[in-house]
């Protein structure tokens, strides 16, 4: 077992992320703008222990270092969150010159497993031309390390361990949430739940960024 983390803290974890979230792609605010996606598959919310300690893998892509920028009308809020992995922190509404796909994830998150193949696939056909950021939240900054390895997140993620910070700025009640940024720093579109197939996200893609993968 994990050195400070016995059973029974995680009994307090796994309760408090189920307290905090109706489950995994919960649905977000119904003033939330702008359009969303299919209603997200439900999910009982889980935290898988971290490994032993000195094991957990912390090779991430660091967090892009941004050129500050005034927020915009419609754009991501003007919040800044620290780099989950290494990278400075990231202040979202600088999130500039290129557009931008940003998905909410969270360590417990089953949908978001499901997510990330899709995206390891649009990064790789997209190179330069999109970037990808994650936002992981309401999880010990340890479980979204480890999770970021065991799911195969590709991109680098900023972290929001309790997240108020995100519910609030952003709407995200529950993940996973994609957000497209087009390059002057606009939502151009919102997904509340799990995007299901590659076909799916590359014609999100296409609508809100005009890329075609």
């Amino acid at each position: 077992m994990t050195p400070g983390w016995g059973l029974g803290a995680r009994r307090v974890i796994v309760l408090a992320v189920a307290l905090a979230v109706a489950g995994c792609g919960g649905p977000a605010d119904p003033s939330a703008a702008p359009p969303t996606a299919a209603a997200p598959t439900a999910a009982v919310p889980t935290v898988a222990a971290p490994t032993a300690a000195g094991s957990l893998r912390r090779d991430v892509a660091p967090c892009p270092d941004l050129e500050p920028a005034e927020p915009v009308t419609g754009g991501l809020p003007d919040l800044e969150l620290p780099c989950l992995g290494a990278g400075p922190a990231v202040r979202l509404s600088d999130l500039r010159g290129v557009p931008t796909v940003v998905n909410v994830w969270a360590a417990w998150c089953s949908n978001c497993v499901r997510e990330m193949p899709l995206f390891a696939s649009a990064m790789e056909r997209a190179g330069d031309r999109l970037r990808f950021l994650g936002v992981h939240y309401k999880a010990p900054r340890d479980y979204g390390l480890q999770s970021q390895a065991d799911f195969g997140v590709p991109f680098p993620s900023v972290h929001d361990e309790d997240g108020d910070r995100v519910v609030r700025a952003l709407r995200a009640t529950g993940p996973p949430q994609t957000f497209f940024v087009a390059g002057d720093g606009t939502v151009a579109g919102r997904v509340i739940g799990e995007i299901t197939s590659q076909r799916e996200f590359d014609e999100l893609v296409q609508r809100y960024l005009g890329i075609a993968l």
